[in-house]
C-alpha cells in the first residue's frame, strides 16, 4: 500500500470523526445560544475556552511527541513506547491538576480583574474541576493516534462528542447556565470512562504496559523535541487568547464574548479540515521522510487538497452566511455575523498556516515553528491593543486576520522547500484564485443582495472555481485519475 493510498484510508476515518464532531458542535450551540441568551452564552464561553486554553497551555509539546514518535513502535518496541505512554500520562495529568488548582485558588481575583465580572467567580471554579479531569479522557486519545489506530480513535472521539453534546443540552434545557456547565463536568467524566473501555484492548493487543522507569530522562526526550512546538504555538496562543478575550469583555460586556462564539461556532465548520487528518499526516509524512521525490509529493498533494477544500468551503459559507446565522442563532446574535465573516477567512490563512507546521514538525523543524509563531503573536497583540478599545469583538478579529496573514508568510514557504518547481506553480495558482474568491465574498457581503441572486451567482462562482482548480491547480496525471473517477462513477450510475 503506498503512503498516500494510506494516507487517504487514515484520514477518511479522522475526517469522518471531525465532520460528525463538527456537525453535532455546528447543530448544538444553536439551541444552546438560543437556551442562554448572549450573556448567559459569554459565561459559558469564558468557562470552556478557560479550560481549553489551560489544557492547550500545559501540553509542553507531549501531543506532537506522541504523534510523532508513537508511529515508530514497530521499530523502537514496546517496552519503549510503554515508557513514552506512561511519562507522557503522568507528566500532564500533573501539569493540569497544577493549573487547575491555581483557577480555583485565584477564581476571585480572575473574575474582578480579568473579566471585571466578580459574580463569574463560582464559574471559574468549575472551570478549575474541568482543567483537572480533560487529560484523563484526553491523553489516552493520543495513544491511539500514535499507534496509527485512527478508527478506534475516529469512534471514540465522534462518539464521545455527541454524548457529551447531549448531555450539555439536556442540562440546559432543564437547568439553564447552572446546568450547561454542569452538563460539561458529567460529560468529562463519562469521557473518562469511554476512553479507558476503548484504548485498553488496543494497549492489550500490542503487549504495551505503561511504564514510569527512567522518568526523568524521558521527560528530557519528549521536551526535547516538543518544547519548541509548544513554545512558539500553544503557549503563546494560550497566553494572548484569554488576556484578549478579557479585554473583549471589558470595553464591550459579556455578551460579545456570547457573540464571539457563535462566530467561532461558523468558523470550526471551516477550521476543523486541516487538523481532521494531522495524526495521520505527522505518521505517514514521518514514514516516507527518507524519500524525498514521494515526501515533496505527498506534501503538494495534502496541501492542496486541504487548501481547495477550506478555500471552497469557506467562500460558499460567507455568501450564505447571514440567511444562515439568522436561522441558526436567532435575531439576538445579528452583531456575530460579521465576526463569522471575518473567522471564516480567518480559518482558511489558519489552516494553510496549521498544514506547514505539520510539515516543519515532520522535518524536525520545531525551532522555526517556535519563532514564526512568536512574530505572528506579536502582530496579534500589538493590533490587538490598539483595535480592541475602538472595535470590542470586531478589533479582536481585525487582530487575529493581521497576524495569520503575517505567519503564512513567515512559515509556508519553508515547509514546502523541497517541494518541486511545478507543484509550486500550482500553488500560486491556488493562491490567486483564493484572492479572488476572498474579494467576491466581501463584495457580496457589502451589497445585502437578495437570496436568489446570491445563491444563483454562488452557484455560477462555484462552477468557475471547480473549473479553474481543474485546469490549473492539478497535474495532468491528477486531471486524468479525475476523469477517470468521473467515468466509473457516471458507469456505476448508468449515465
Amino acid at each position: 500500500m503506498s503512503a498516500i493510498t494510506r494516507l487517504i484510508k487514515s484520514g477518511i476515518w479522522l475526517s469522518l470523526a471531525n465532520i460528525i464532531s463538527k456537525l453535532t458542535s455546528a447543530l448544538a450551540l444553536p439551541i444552546l445560544a438560543r437556551l442562554l441568551g448572549p450573556q448567559s452564552l459569554g459565561i459559558y464561553n469564558i468557562v470552556i475556552s478557560l479550560a481549553q486554553t489551560v489544557q492547550g497551555f500545559s501540553g509542553l509539546g507531549v501531543e506532537i511527541a506522541l504523534q510523532r514518535n508513537g508511529a515508530k513502535h514497530q521499530t523502537i518496541g514496546s517496552e519503549a513506547i510503554g515508557r513514552l505512554f506512561g511519562v507522557a500520562f503522568t507528566l500532564i495529568c500533573s501539569v493540569n491538576a497544577v493549573m487547575g488548582l491555581g483557577v480555583w485558588l485565584f477564581r476571585q481575583p480572575l473574575a474582578e480583574h480579568w473579566l471585571t465580572e466578580a459574580d463569574v467567580a463560582p464559574w471559574l471554579s468549575v472551570a478549575a474541576i474541568l482543567i483537572g479531569l480533560q487529560p484523563l479522557g484526553n491523553i489516552p486519545l493520543l495513544f491511539l493516534v500514535g499507534l496509527q489506530d485512527f478508527r478506534a480513535y475516529a469512534i471514540r472521539s465522534s462518539l464521545g462528542l455527541i454524548v457529551g453534546n447531549t448531555v450539555t443540552l439536556l442540562s440546559a434545557w432543564q437547568f439553564g447556565l447552572r446546568g450547561a456547565i454542569g452538563g460539561l463536568i458529567l460529560s468529562a467524566v463519562l469521557q473518562i470512562v469511554w476512553s479507558y473501555l476503548i484504548v485498553k484492548p488496543v494497549l492489550q493487543a500490542k503487549a504495551i504496559r505503561l511504564r514510569f522507569d527512567h522518568f526523568w530522562q524521558e521527560v528530557r526526550s519528549i521536551l526535547k523535541f516538543g518544547l519548541p512546538y509548544y513554545l512558539g504555538t500553544n503557549l503563546l496562543s494560550s497566553l494572548i487568547s484569554l488576556p484578549l478575550m478579557g479585554l473583549v469583555s471589558h470595553y464591550s460586556g459579556l455578551e460579545s464574548l456570547g457573540y464571539l462564539r457563535a462566530a467561532q461556532n461558523m468558523g470550526s465548520l471551516v477550521g476543523f479540515i486541516p487538523l481532521a487528518i494531522a495524526p495521520a499526516v505527522i505518521s505517514h509524512l514521518s514514514a516516507s521522510s527518507t524519500n524525498e521525490g514521494q515526501h515533496g509529493y505527498l506534501k503538494s498533494v495534502h496541501l492542496r487538497s486541504v487548501w481547495i477544500l477550506l478555500l471552497l468551503s469557506s467562500s460558499t459559507i460567507c455568501l450564505v452566511l447571514p440567511s444562515l446565522m439568522t436561522w441558526l442563532f436567532g435575531t439576538d446574535y445579528q452583531p456575530a455575523i460579521i465576526l463569522a465573516w471575518l473567522f471564516l477567512w480567518g480559518s482558511v490563512l489558519t489552516g494553510i498556516t496549521a498544514v506547514s507546521i505539520q510539515y516543519l514538525v515532520v522535518d524536525g523543524k520545531t525551532a522555526r515553528v517556535g519563532w514564526g509563531s512568536t512574530i505572528g503573536a506579536l502582530f496579534w497583540v500589538l493590533p490587538a491593543l490598539v483595535l480592541i478599545p475602538r472595535y470590542g469583538a470586531l478589533g479582536l478579529l481585525m487582530s487575529y486576520i493581521i497576524s495569520s496573514v503575517v505567519e503564512v508568510l513567515v512559515l509556508v514557504y519553508p515547509a514546502i522547500a523541497n517541494v518541486k518547481s511545478e507543484d509550486l506553480l500550482l500553488l500560486r495558482n491556488l493562491m490567486g484564485l483564493s484572492a479572488f474568491l476572498f474579494l467576491w465574498t466581501l463584495i457580496v457581503f457589502l451589497l445585502h443582495l437578495s437570496n436568489l441572486l446570491t445563491y444563483l451567482l454562488s452557484l455560477a462562482i462555484a462552477m468557475v472555481a471547480v473549473l479553474f482548480i481543474f485546469m490549473y491547480v492539478l497535474h495532468s496525471s491528477e486531471q486524468l485519475k479525475v476523469k477517470k473517477t468521473l467515468r466509473l462513477l457516471a458507469i456505476r450510475v448508468g449515465l
